[in-house]
Protein backbone atom coordinates (compact mmCIF):
# COMPACT_ATOMS: atom_id res chain seq x y z
CA UNK A 1 0.00 0.00 0.00
CA UNK A 2 1.76 3.14 -1.21
CA UNK A 3 0.28 6.54 -0.47
CA UNK A 4 -0.98 8.35 -3.58
CA UNK A 5 0.75 11.50 -2.31
CA UNK A 6 4.13 9.80 -2.55
CA UNK A 7 4.20 9.92 -6.40
CA UNK A 8 4.92 6.19 -6.49
CA UNK A 9 2.79 3.78 -8.46
CA UNK A 10 2.37 0.08 -7.83
CA UNK A 11 1.85 -2.03 -10.94
CA UNK A 12 1.84 -5.75 -11.49
CA UNK A 13 3.95 -7.24 -14.24
CA UNK A 14 3.34 -10.35 -16.33
CA UNK A 15 5.01 -12.57 -13.74
CA UNK A 16 2.53 -11.39 -11.12
CA UNK A 17 5.15 -9.47 -9.15
CA UNK A 18 4.43 -6.02 -7.83
CA UNK A 19 6.75 -3.35 -9.17
CA UNK A 20 7.36 0.09 -7.75
CA UNK A 21 7.58 2.85 -10.34
CA UNK A 22 8.48 6.49 -9.95
CA UNK A 23 8.12 8.68 -12.99
CA UNK A 24 8.72 5.83 -15.41
CA UNK A 25 11.65 3.48 -14.76
CA UNK A 26 11.47 0.55 -12.38
CA UNK A 27 13.01 1.42 -9.04
CA UNK A 28 12.71 -1.84 -7.13
CA UNK A 29 10.67 -4.98 -7.20
CA UNK A 30 8.82 -5.08 -3.88
CA UNK A 31 8.40 -8.84 -4.04
CA UNK A 32 12.19 -9.21 -4.29
CA UNK A 33 12.60 -7.28 -1.04
CA UNK A 34 9.91 -9.35 0.68
CA UNK A 35 11.64 -12.53 -0.52
CA UNK A 36 14.85 -11.31 1.13
CA UNK A 37 13.29 -10.01 4.36
CA UNK A 38 10.71 -12.62 5.31
CA UNK A 39 13.00 -15.67 5.61
CA UNK A 40 15.50 -13.59 7.60
CA UNK A 41 12.78 -12.36 9.94
CA UNK A 42 11.37 -15.83 10.47
CA UNK A 43 14.80 -17.22 11.36
CA UNK A 44 15.68 -14.52 13.91
CA UNK A 45 15.81 -15.86 17.46
CA UNK A 46 14.02 -12.82 18.88
CA UNK A 47 10.50 -11.91 19.87
CA UNK A 48 10.50 -8.86 17.58
CA UNK A 49 11.80 -9.81 14.16
CA UNK A 50 13.03 -6.73 12.27
CA UNK A 51 14.93 -6.57 8.98
CA UNK A 52 16.06 -3.38 7.25
CA UNK A 53 17.07 -3.25 3.60
CA UNK A 54 18.91 -0.29 2.12
CA UNK A 55 18.40 0.26 -1.61
CA UNK A 56 19.97 2.67 -4.08
CA UNK A 57 19.22 2.94 -7.78
CA UNK A 58 17.19 -0.26 -7.73
CA UNK A 59 19.93 -2.36 -6.12
CA UNK A 60 20.05 -3.82 -2.63
CA UNK A 61 23.14 -2.39 -0.93
CA UNK A 62 22.71 -3.79 2.56
CA UNK A 63 20.53 -5.95 4.78
CA UNK A 64 20.48 -5.52 8.55
CA UNK A 65 18.73 -7.25 11.43
CA UNK A 66 18.20 -6.49 15.11
CA UNK A 67 21.30 -7.64 16.96
CA UNK A 68 21.78 -8.68 20.57
CA UNK A 69 25.38 -7.52 20.34
CA UNK A 70 26.25 -4.04 21.49
CA UNK A 71 27.87 -1.27 19.48
CA UNK A 72 29.34 2.13 20.51
CA UNK A 73 27.00 3.95 18.10
CA UNK A 74 24.00 2.12 19.59
CA UNK A 75 25.12 3.39 22.98
CA UNK A 76 25.48 6.96 21.64
CA UNK A 77 21.98 6.83 20.14
CA UNK A 78 20.61 5.59 23.45
CA UNK A 79 19.21 2.21 22.43
CA UNK A 80 17.96 0.09 25.28
CA UNK A 81 20.69 -2.33 26.40
CA UNK A 82 22.88 -0.75 23.69
CA UNK A 83 21.75 -3.40 21.20
CA UNK A 84 21.80 -2.56 17.51
CA UNK A 85 18.55 -1.88 15.68
CA UNK A 86 18.18 -3.25 12.17
CA UNK A 87 18.40 0.22 10.58
CA UNK A 88 21.79 0.90 12.16
CA UNK A 89 23.02 -2.62 11.42
CA UNK A 90 22.20 -2.15 7.72
CA UNK A 91 23.68 1.37 7.60
CA UNK A 92 27.01 0.26 9.07
CA UNK A 93 27.42 -2.16 6.15
CA UNK A 94 27.13 0.62 3.54
CA UNK A 95 29.84 3.14 2.62
CA UNK A 96 27.57 5.22 0.41
CA UNK A 97 25.53 7.99 2.07
CA UNK A 98 23.62 9.47 -0.88
CA UNK A 99 20.48 8.42 -2.72
CA UNK A 100 19.55 5.76 -0.14
CA UNK A 101 16.08 4.32 0.46
CA UNK A 102 15.14 2.34 3.59
CA UNK A 103 12.71 -0.59 3.66
CA UNK A 104 11.84 -1.94 7.12
CA UNK A 105 10.16 -5.31 7.58
CA UNK A 106 8.72 -7.03 10.64
CA UNK A 107 6.85 -10.32 10.82
CA UNK A 108 5.29 -12.19 13.72
CA UNK A 109 5.89 -15.90 14.33
CA UNK A 110 3.04 -16.76 11.96
CA UNK A 111 4.67 -14.87 9.07
CA UNK A 112 2.19 -11.98 9.17
CA UNK A 113 3.43 -8.43 8.56
CA UNK A 114 3.58 -6.16 11.59
CA UNK A 115 4.41 -2.47 12.07
CA UNK A 116 8.11 -1.84 11.39
CA UNK A 117 8.20 1.96 11.53
CA UNK A 118 11.60 3.20 12.79
CA UNK A 119 11.55 3.98 16.52
CA UNK A 120 11.81 7.51 17.95
CA UNK A 121 15.58 7.07 18.40
CA UNK A 122 16.17 5.94 14.80
CA UNK A 123 13.73 8.34 13.14
CA UNK A 124 15.83 11.58 13.29
CA UNK A 125 18.91 10.12 11.61
CA UNK A 126 16.80 8.00 9.20
CA UNK A 127 14.89 11.10 8.03
CA UNK A 128 18.14 12.99 7.56
CA UNK A 129 19.88 10.18 5.69
CA UNK A 130 17.26 8.35 3.58
CA UNK A 131 15.40 9.81 0.59
CA UNK A 132 12.44 7.59 1.45
CA UNK A 133 11.44 5.31 4.29
CA UNK A 134 9.06 2.39 3.74
CA UNK A 135 7.83 0.00 6.41
CA UNK A 136 5.44 -2.89 6.87
CA UNK A 137 2.07 -2.71 8.61
CA UNK A 138 -0.56 -5.44 8.97
CA UNK A 139 -2.21 -3.96 5.84
CA UNK A 140 0.93 -3.92 3.66
CA UNK A 141 3.90 -1.66 3.00
CA UNK A 142 3.60 2.11 3.39
CA UNK A 143 5.86 5.04 2.69
CA UNK A 144 6.53 7.44 5.52
CA UNK A 145 5.48 10.93 4.47
CA UNK A 146 7.89 13.66 5.53
CA UNK A 147 9.25 16.81 4.00
CA UNK A 148 12.88 16.65 3.10
CA UNK A 149 14.43 20.11 3.06
CA UNK A 150 17.80 19.35 1.53
CA UNK A 151 19.70 22.15 3.33
CA UNK A 152 18.34 21.46 6.80
CA UNK A 153 18.53 17.70 6.21
CA UNK A 154 22.21 17.97 5.27
CA UNK A 155 22.91 20.10 8.34
CA UNK A 156 20.95 17.68 10.51
CA UNK A 157 22.75 14.73 8.93
CA UNK A 158 26.14 16.35 9.52
CA UNK A 159 25.26 16.96 13.17
CA UNK A 160 23.95 13.41 13.64
CA UNK A 161 26.85 11.86 11.71
CA UNK A 162 29.40 13.78 13.77
CA UNK A 163 27.70 12.72 17.00
CA UNK A 164 27.39 9.10 15.88
CA UNK A 165 30.80 8.97 14.16
CA UNK A 166 29.26 7.70 10.91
Amino acid sequence: MISPQSKWQVKSCSSGLLLLYRNGPTVMCLEKLIDIAKPLCMNLDRKKKHVSIIVSKGEVLSVGTNQYKTHPIAKAIGYRYEEMHSELNALLKVNQRKNLHLYNFRYNRFGEMRIAKPCCLCMPWCRALFKSIHYTTPEGIVRLEYKCNSTSSQENLHSIATHLKL
